[in-house]
């Protein structure tokens, strides 16, 4: 029963830190303000390193704590193959530094990334046996 409630906090946290990445990001693309990307898009490029690489043990931060557990981790990856996180990485990554082409483009982009994260996240948070056949459904 503990593990089930561990699960359940997991799905919450990683639906939390999508929804918190996705007000980051709309607040760029509404009022043009790069404020809460500074700190919102560090910790998700980091988690989607983690998710990609779970061999890489140099996380720090907001990072480590959406991407430590199995939970986290799996749902990433039964969304998203390893390629588009890595061309998400990638978008991030270019939003941050502000060296996107269409930086409003990639931000809707993104946002509907973090969106079918936070779904998936919630769904199984609230759903704890559509867990078991999550990866059945895409």
């Amino acid at each position: 029963m503990a593990s089930d409630v561990a699960a359940r906090d997991n799905y919450l946290t990683l639906a939390l830190f999508s929804r918190r990445t996705i007000e980051a990001l709309k607040e760029f693309i509404q009022k043009g303000s790069r404020g809460r990307l500074s700190t919102a898009l560090p910790a998700a490029i980091e988690s989607l390193q983690a998710a990609t690489d779970s061999r890489k043990n140099h996380l720090t931060g907001q990072g480590l704590r959406v991407a430590r557990s199995y939970d986290q981790v799996r749902t990433i990856n039964e969304l998203f193959p390893v390629k588009e996180r890595q061309e998400m990485i990638a978008t991030l990554k270019s939003l941050l530094e502000e060296g996107a082409e269409n930086p409003k483009v990639e931000a809707l982009q993104a946002i509907k990334f973090f969106y079918t994260i936070e779904n998936r996240a919630l769904r199984n948070y609230r759903h704890p046996a559509a867990r078991a056949n999550s990866a059945l459904v895409k």
